[in-house]
C-alpha cells in the first residue's frame, strides 16, 4: 500500500507540475502584455507628435505675423534711408561738379544730412526684431546706418578742414556701409522667402 501511495503521490506531483505553466511559457504572456503596452505608448507618441506639429504650425503663424510687422517697419525705415541716399548723392554730385562749394557742402551735411541720418537711425533702433536670428540681421542695418553717420561726419570735417585724408577715410567707411547694406539685403530676402512674407 505504501508503494501505491507513493506512486499516486508522485503521479499527482507530476500531474500538477505538468499542468502548471513553466517559466518559459509565462514569458509569452509577459511579451504580449509588453507589446500591447508598447503599441499603446506608440499611439500616445503619435498623438503627442501631432499635437507638437499643431503647436509648431501655430508658432510659425504667430512668428509669421510678427515677422510681417517687422518687415513692414523695416521697409518704411529703409525708404527713409533711400531718400537720404538720394539727397546725399545729389549733394555729392553738386560738390564734385563744382555747383556747390566746400562750405555749402559741409553746412548741408551738418544741417540736413546728419540730423536726418540720426532720425533714421533712431527709427531703426526703435524697431523690435521678433527673434534672435532676425535681431542679428537687424544689427547689420543699425551698424550700417551708424557707420554712415560717422562717414558723413568725416566728410563734413574733411570739407571744413580741407583735409583729403578725412575724405578718404569717409569713403572707406561708406564702402563698409555698402557691404553691410548688401549683406542685410540678402538676409532679408532669405527671411522673406523663408516665411512667405509679401
Amino acid at each position: 500500500m505504501k508503494k501505491w501511495f507513493m506512486i499516486g503521490l508522485t503521479s499527482l506531483i507530476l500531474g500538477v507540475t505538468a499542468c502548471s505553466p513553466s517559466s518559459k511559457e509565462a514569458k509569452p504572456e509577459k511579451e504580449t502584455v509588453e507589446v500591447v503596452k508598447k503599441e499603446e505608448e506608440s499611439e500616445t507618441k503619435v498623438e503627442k507628435e501631432v499635437t507638437k506639429e499643431e503647436e509648431k504650425t501655430e508658432v510659425v503663424t504667430a512668428d509669421k505675423e510678427l515677422i510681417q510687422y517687422y518687415v513692414d517697419d523695416v521697409r518704411d525705415a529703409y525708404m527713409q534711408v533711400s531718400d537720404l541716399a538720394v539727397q546725399w548723392d545729389e549733394l555729392r554730385m553738386g560738390a564734385s561738379n563744382g555747383e556747390i562749394d566746400s562750405y555749402t557742402f559741409a553746412t548741408a551735411i551738418y544741417e540736413e544730412i546728419l540730423p536726418q541720418n540720426m532720425f533714421v537711425l533712431e527709427n531703426i533702433e526703435a524697431i523690435i526684431p521678433p527673434n534672435d536670428d532676425i535681431a542679428a540681421t537687424h544689427e547689420l542695418l543699425i551698424d550700417a546706418i551708424s557707420k554712415q553717420h560717422i562717414a558723413f561726419s568725416e566728410v563734413a570735417a574733411g570739407m571744413d578742414a580741407n583735409d583729403p585724408d578725412k575724405i578718404t577715410k569717409a569713403n572707406e567707411i561708406l564702402n563698409e556701409v555698402r557691404k553691410l547694406d548688401r549683406e542685410f539685403g540678402r538676409k532679408m530676402e532669405t527671411l522673406i522667402k523663408e516665411y512667405g512674407i509679401d
